[in-house]
């Protein structure tokens, strides 16, 4: 559980950080870096399924996960509200 919080937090850190710095990348950079970032995060998702989910007890309860999650991510609106924030630490 605090390995959770711990990377929950650390994604909010390095969020905050990196629009803060963002301003100085330009736009053709940070698109190259955003793929690099988005392959490289598919690459430990896919590792890590490959290797843990064989052995998990409850291999179905890693898809309805997804699906819960997106389904509330979706309800709660949760993406407009995290680019708001961001537009918002932008502007400090």
């Amino acid at each position: 559980m605090v390995g959770t919080i711990f990377n929950t937090m650390m994604i909010i850190v390095g969020s905050i950080v990196g629009s803060i710095f963002k301003k100085g990348i330009k736009d053709e950079y940070n698109i190259i870096l955003m793929q690099a970032m988005g392959l490289v995060a598919m690459g430990l998702g896919i590792n890590a399924l490959v290797q843990h989910l064989p052995s998990s007890k409850y291999p179905v309860l890693f898809i309805v996960s997804l699906a819960v999650g997106g389904l509330l991510g979706q309800r709660l609106n949760l993406e407009t509200k995290f680019n708001t924030l961001i537009n918002i630490l932008r502007e400090i």
